[in-house]
């Protein structure tokens, strides 16, 4: 069964449009009958497809649906931005694993250069990849790729957690500050994780986070890539929240 993410008049009108209506009906071959799931952030419902057209999908609501797949921490994924497209995997699979917002982060050793004029595209982009993967997972919530900043423009004062993922932790034989943080979180806590792009953080961001009350945390002992790190957290929040 497929999940969509539809806007709250949508959902009071009994239809699907836009893009979506492409992938109904040309990807999911959907028909008549068909049983999926809609959602306008707030209500998720089961619901079965009475009509198709090439401007919209009409449906009627079988049941309410209950239940809640999000993390009980809200976490915030602040990444250096990498090169090529290793910010859209992390985008995608970040999302699967449970990450409330990500900002792409300019640092000093970021390779890659914004262009001002392609910064709404690359936005809209990201975002219909953060929607589709939260349907793909059967989120209740789109994380929201809020917006492609400097690290010293972001204001980190809402954040009851900051972490920062620095290898150079691991290097030292640093193992605990990660455990002890993920341990010590509280639900609805609202927690910023930083990661470095792949040539990692300098020294003056370093002193500059340390001022802002980050946590330097090794994620295990081994180094991992940029695109990684965020994988290594999200999945420990998950397992020491959400596991039995």
């Amino acid at each position: 069964m497929q999940k969509y993410f539809i806007s709250k008049s949508d959902l009071a009108n009994l239809v699907i449009t836009g893009d979506d209506v492409f992938h109904i009906r040309q990807v999911m071959r959907g028909k008549i009958g068909d049983m999926i799931q809609v959602s306008d952030e707030e209500r998720t419902c089961l619901a079965k497809i009475t009509g198709i057209t090439s401007n919209e999908v009409s449906f009627e609501i079988v049941d309410e649906e209950i239940g809640n797949n999000e993390l009980p921490v809200f976490v915030s994924i602040f990444q250096g931005f990498p090169k090529g497209d290793k910010i859209e995997d992390i985008i995608k699979h970040g999302t699967e694993l449970g990450a409330h917002s990500f900002i792409p982060t300019l640092m000093k050793r970021s390779v890659f250069k914004l262009d001002p004029k392609k910064k709404e595209s690359k936005l809209i982009r990201f975002n219909k990849i953060a929607k589709e993967a939260a349907e793909q997972s059967f989120r209740a919530y789109v994380p929201r790729v809020e917006d492609i900043l400097p690290l010293k423009a972001i204001d980190f004062s809402k954040f009851d957690k900051l972490v920062l993922c620095y290898e150079e932790s691991a290097k030292e034989g640093e193992c605990s500050n990660f455990k002890e943080i993920v341990k010590s979180l509280k639900p609805n806590d609202r927690v910023a994780v930083l990661i470095g792009p792949e040539g990692g953080i300098d020294n003056d961001e370093l002193e500059y986070l340390a001022k802002l009350g980050f946590i330097p945390c090794a994620l295990g002992p081994r180094i991992l890539r940029t695109e990684t790190a965020v994988f290594y957290a999200l999945s420990s929040i998950s397992f020491e929240m959400e596991l039995k």
